[in-house]
């Protein structure tokens, strides 16, 4: 009875193994990380990168990774250069401006790029006993990391609309609250070109690049994140290209069709074209081959930012999540048909910033942003989580007497700073806050210097949860 079960739970995991080149014990995964501005994205891979690279060497800085913590990792390296489509994410470069003395952060990356890693390790289980018998003890996955801007997700909704339908939408938008003062400018424009003038290629550059003025001007100085369309924010390598030269027009209730030759139908034949070039581009190109995906957020700093940052941020959030409905209906499956996001992680980064009590409302928080206890993915029934991250831990715990109270606070450097000082952060909210709650500031939290790091892949990076994060998404690969 003792064989056959053997035997049975043998069956199991052949039956459960992806594919061909699981049974041989080399397969690939890719893993798709993305992000708003400033949540971190490129340190968040470095980092990955960087302690998957020591994690042989200094085990404890990875316990919560399965294959490390049970001693099965055997060695990881980076994978040789290759005629990839893709550029290659500097990593190099970016563990090297982290090692400096003074240590300084990665310039931030604005195109989509690769990197892959090699992992061998020992397989666990009967699967892994009866390989090693038969060919070494030893498998090896090639996690294969595409880097892109989460901006680029922002652009899915377009798919479903007309040029009309987004004009509308963008406008009425922009006239309400801070996007209303910071659209003075190219809303007092719009008044001097009616959708009825005839097309003129110089109004429809100036009016473009008012309106993409307006939404760098949001993001970088306002912290907003619900810009659309997302490459004129980020554009990666699409350079000046005429058909990016559109923005919304004030277009009446009534209008049913622009009339051709007219300003209006130039700026909805450039909008077509970017959806076609651009949007579907993308998702048909890259974006079905990923089989786990992350999405970062700076939840911290959209509640720093304000009211409006927030709620715009929630906003965001949302478009981000039709990039990952699968349903027979939605615009996703429709377009590239059926997808292979297997797992999905959404991460609120910076989690160093706060104590360590305060790390689970950080979580919850991010969970009722984006209503992930409602949210269905369907097609592949993906696996998705909510943690709280630091990829480089830039702070310690410690606490401080507030009022008579003893309370926990955290210890850095602050940038610029030459000591380090202790911040108490604040109470960290579990669900958005209401609009009365918005009277007063909810954080008191710096811009923290990295700490010293050492650019051998030997001893890691402190980080907070990212092996753990890790382990959900690739663990399963590396059983």
């Amino acid at each position: 009875m003792l064989k056959m079960s053997r035997f049975g739970g043998l069956i199991e995991e052949l039956a459960s193994a992806a594919n061909l080149g699981e049974l041989t014990r080399s397969s690939t995964v890719w893993l798709a990380v993305t992000g708003l501005s400033r949540a971190g994205k490129t340190v968040f891979i470095t980092s990955l990168i960087h302690n998957l690279l020591s994690a042989v060497h200094n085990p404890n800085r990875m316990p919560l990774l399965k294959v490390v913590g049970e001693g099965r990792m055997r060695s990881a390296r980076l994978e040789t250069v290759k005629a990839d489509l893709l550029p290659r994410f500097p990593y190099r470069a970016n563990i090297e401006s982290m090692s400096e003395v003074p240590s300084r952060w990665p310039e931030r990356t604005t195109d989509i790029s690769e990197i892959g890693i090699e992992i061998r390790y020992q397989p666990a289980g009967l699967l892994g006993q009866m390989l090693a018998r038969i060919g070494g003890d030893t498998a090896t996955l090639t996690l294969r990391i595409v880097d892109y801007p989460g901006e680029w997700l922002l652009d899915l909704p377009l798919l479903d609309m007309s040029y009309v339908e987004w004009s509308r939408a963008m406008l009425k938008v922009w006239r309400q609250g801070l996007r209303a003062e910071i659209a003075r400018d190219f809303l007092g424009r719009l008044s001097a070109h009616p959708h009825t003038a005839d097309a003129s290629e110089q109004t429809a550059r100036e009016l473009h690049d008012l309106y993409r003025g307006m939404l760098l001007e949001a993001r970088d100085k306002h912290g907003l994140s619900y810009l659309q369309p997302g490459r004129f924010v980020c554009p990666g390598s699409l350079g000046e290209v005429p058909y990016l030269w559109f923005a919304p027009l004030d277009l009446p209730d009534e209008l049913v069709r622009l009339k051709s030759g007219t300003l209006g139908a130039l700026m909805a034949e450039r909008f077509e074209v970017y959806k076609r070039e651009v949007v579907e581009t993308f998702y048909r190109d890259y974006f079905r081959q990923y089989g786990r995906q992350v999405v970062l957020v700076d939840v911290l700093g959209a509640l720093l930012a304000g009211r409006d940052a927030f709620e715009d941020t929630r906003l965001a959030i949302a478009a981000i999540l039709e990039s990952f409905r699968y349903g027979q209906r939605s615009i996703l499956s429709r377009l590239i048909g059926r997808t292979s996001i297997e797992r999905l992680l959404f991460a609120a980064t910076k989690a160093d910033h706060i104590p360590d009590l305060q790390r689970d409302h950080l979580s919850a928080l991010l969970r009722n942003m984006a209503a992930l206890p409602a949210i269905e993915v369907r097609g592949r029934n993906a696996d998705i989580d909510v943690t709280a991250i630091a990829s480089v831990a830039s702070t310690v715990e410690g606490t401080q007497d507030i009022d008579g109270k003893r309370v926990q606070v955290v210890i850095g450097r602050e940038v610029g700073k030459e000591k380090q000082a202790k911040f108490f952060a604040g109470q960290i909210p579990i669900r958005p806050p209401r609009p009365a709650d918005w009277g007063n500031p909810f954080l008191n939290i710096p811009r923290f210097e990295p700490p010293a790091i050492d650019a051998a892949p030997v001893d890691g990076i402190p980080h907070i949860n990212l092996d753990l994060a890790l382990d959900f998404l690739i663990g399963d690969r590396l059983r």
